[in-house]
């Protein structure tokens, strides 16, 4: 059994265990001790149910990989113990706050209380300590990859073991580029934002009203009036740019006046600067689109084509000096493999709407605007410019060299875990209890 591969599986979804578990009834028994903690048969059961719902196939063995990856957590979290590794309350909030705000993107506060039992309050303190150990067990994993490296000449040789007849071929593949234009906001959305926050920011200057409870009043923010606008600790870089540069300029108790960003209108409250890291709250008004945006966004792509097409930049320099995609724009709207982040993508890796977008172009053509949807859930409008076309193929070192190096290095990194377990077992307490995994955990039981 490959453990790197199915410990990543794991900790995917080692936040949705309890989530699934909500609610439940059921006889519980300990199946496995691993140092200070403990895997419960619910544990097991409610993983595999969630793998089994979400279209997994189980050939018999998928219950004991389920079991063996959770042993395999349980045993990183312990040695993160042992070894000192920390996450800060900082992390362990933002990334409470990433998985609430997915919950509640969909859900108002009764609903989200309705099908989960609880408030969402109660709901964040029950799954902290989990998201606390996932982190934990994530650094971990950082801890034990981060001095595997691969030589070009273990490239070589890696290759070199495949068996020829066992290469098959290589899907057909693309690389392509884009540049992506939103429709505009309106000018009456932003006036009308503008003129709210400018009215709460003088609430709280003028009479002394609370920043929060005016956040938990009036933010837009998924999960923001909850948090009361809260946004935590956070350093450089984490923020968008338009954020940054109002934020890092303020002074501990100031208050912004209204700002614009791609997200909408904010105002923010400074609470604490401690070196470059920051804690603040803000408030966030959404904007809404003016009713010919499609169009003036449409009217924009063609600009930027008429340019392309005259010479004057080539389409990267014309994505990084107009695209509003700002995941693309400063590679020149590359679009990557979310899988892999490798710039050339199977053709059967593309969603319906791209594939069919490129399935007919020719390598270098540039596509005429078309709609798009952001990863965001966002409308927006792009041309699509698709660099190559590589037709399959029979990999080799000159033309597929990436791929071969990311199979290798996954290979060699596969082998180190496998070294770092067997070492990791003679420090932790390990008592697996008897069940139907018996013989598939033989391993472990030795």
């Amino acid at each position: 059994m490959n453990l790197l591969k199915n410990f990543v599986l794991a900790g995917a979804l080692l936040a949705m265990t309890f989530s699934m578990s909500l609610g439940q009834e059921t006889v519980d028994k300990i199946i496995a001790v691993i140092g200070e903690d403990i895997i419960l048969q619910s544990d097991v059961d409610n993983q595999y149910n969630y793998l089994i719902i979400n279209g997994q196939k189980d050939n018999g063995t998928m219950k004991c990989q389920v079991m063996e990856n959770l042993i395999v957590s349980k045993l990183m979290l312990n040695k993160a113990r042992q070894d000192s590794i920390e996450v800060s309350d900082a992390e362990v909030d933002g990334e409470l706050d990433r998985r609430i705000s997915t919950l509640l993107r969909n859900l108002d506060p009764s609903q989200f209380t309705e099908i989960y039992g609880k408030s969402v309050a109660q709901f964040r303190q029950d799954i902290r300590e989990d998201i606390k150990n996932e982190l934990l067990i994530q650094r971990m994993q950082g801890v034990i990859e981060a001095d595997t490296d691969i030589t070009p000449n273990e490239v070589k040789k890696f290759f070199a073991k495949i068996p020829e007849d066992s290469l098959g071929l290589l899907p057909a593949e693309v690389q392509v580029n884009h540049i992506v234009i939103k429709p505009p906001y309106s000018d009456e959305s932003r006036k009308a934002a503008k003129e709210l926050l400018i009215e709460v920011r003088e609430k709280v200057l003028d009479e002394g009203a609370d920043f929060g409870e005016l956040a938990a009043r009036y933010t837009d923010e998924p999960g923001g009036r909850q948090r009361k606008g809260n946004l935590g600790e956070f350093g450089r870089s984490v923020m968008v740019p338009e954020f940054e540069n109002v934020v890092f300029n303020m002074r501990p108790g100031e208050v912004s006046l209204p700002f614009e960003t791609e997200f909408g209108v904010h105002i923010v409250k400074l609470h604490e600067r401690k070196g470059e890291v920051l804690t603040a709250s803000h408030i966030l008004k959404n904007l809404k689109v003016t009713t010919n945006g499609d169009s003036l966004a449409m009217d924009s792509l063609n600009k930027i084509l008429d340019i392309i097409q005259n010479d004057t930049v080539t389409f990267e320099q014309a994505a990084m000096m107009y695209s509003q995609d700002r995941l693309t724009r400063f590679c020149g709207g590359c679009i990557s493999n979310p899988q892999t982040q490798e710039l050339r993508i199977p053709m059967d890796a593309l969603d319906a709407e791209m594939y069919f977008k490129v399935d007919e172009m020719k390598s270098g053509e540039i596509s005429k605007p078309m709609e798009y949807t952001l990863p965001t859930g966002e409308k927006a409008f792009h041309i699509v410019y698709l660099k190559n076309k590589i037709r399959p193929h029979r990999p080799n070192l000159s033309t597929d060299y990436q791929k071969i190096r990311n199979a290798a290095l996954l290979a060699k990194r596969s082998e180190n875990f496998e070294n770092w377990l067997e070492r990791a077992k003679k420090n932790i307490y390990i008592d697996i209890k008897p069940t139907e995994c018996q013989n598939a955990l033989q391993n472990w039981l030795n």
